[in-house]
């Protein structure tokens, strides 16, 4: 089947889900899905071009999250989808202090952020994030981003106790995400905007306080062992590249950073299997 076709058939499938999906947890997109989406049905040019030319019908606010994220009802063609609209735009110079005594220079919380998560994580094949595109609703600029269908938030699954019957692929995907959060210099990854599927694969979402510009990595510890498939697909992150992909949204020391942090990924990934052995640090 045409890839066009499949997205198409399971756009149509969906429009029989829009009242459960609409129940779901606001801040996780979480619902009991009837309809399991791959990676090539939430990413790629067809979901890039329904956010982008889809109608909007309506727009509301979730009522849930920091960022005060919006939900959008699209429809084109007669399929309706919903998305996530962020405008947020922070950028602190100096010195932010947080309420619990945290403090952090150069504070940013940025729509502009989202973009770049998606945009990486299709150069280096982690098939994790939602597409996500620029967009402007009545005046209003920001990031619109898929709304993926998944289980639960990992913040249910821990709650209601849900075990994967495979511990070792569930412990698979979870570095992926760690190693990506790491390449990306995530400073918010929570237990609600990590979405887990049926599948007990991961969905991603909230990168808004991001990319970071930090040469070294945020905790190295996260990351025992590497998917071979990551460590390639991160190799293939070049600054000529990101600059004509992403320098709309980030700074050239954020993706010289960023280059940075995925050198000393691999470093360490060369440095571990060095010591423990490949089998011992490696898999597919």
């Amino acid at each position: 089947m045409k890839p066009l076709l499949r997205v198409f058939l399971v756009m149509v499938l969906g429009t029989a889900c829009w009242p459960a999906i609409a129940a779901r947890q606001t801040a996780g997109q979480t619902a009991t899905p009837t309809v399991v989406e791959t990676w090539e049905q939430f990413q790629g040019p067809e979901a890039e071009t329904f956010l982008s030319k889809a109608r909007i019908r309506s727009m509301k606010a979730l009522g849930t999250g920091v960022t005060l994220p919006e939900k959008a009802e699209l429809e084109m063609n007669g399929v309706r989808r919903f998305a996530v609209f962020k405008t947020i735009d922070v950028k602190n110079t100096g010195i932010t202090q947080f309420a619990k005594g945290a403090a952090e220079a150069n504070f940013q919380d940025s729509w502009q952020l989202e973009i770049p998560a998606y945009i990486i994580d299709r150069i280096i094949g982690l098939h994790m994030v939602p597409a996500t595109v620029e967009r402007t609703h009545l005046g209003k600029t920001g990031s619109l981003q898929w709304w993926v269908v998944s289980m639960m938030s990992e913040a249910d699954r821990l709650k209601k106790q849900v075990t994967p019957k495979d511990q070792e692929a569930w412990t698979r995907v979870y570095l992926k995400m760690e190693l990506f959060d790491q390449l990306i210099y995530n400073v918010d990854r929570h237990l609600n905007n990590i979405l887990v599927t049926e599948e007990f694969d991961l969905r991603l979402i909230d990168h808004s306080r991001s990319f970071r510009a930090y040469r070294e990595l945020k905790d190295a510890k996260k990351l025992p062992r590497f998917s071979r498939s990551l460590l390639e697909g991160i190799q293939k992150l070049e600054y000529q590249d990101l600059r004509k992909k992403v320098g709309r949204y980030l700074l050239d020391n954020q993706i010289r950073t960023l280059l940075s942090r995925r050198d000393a990924i691999l470093a360490l990934a060369k440095q571990l299997t060095a010591e423990r052995g490949e089998a011992a640090v490696i898999y597919p």
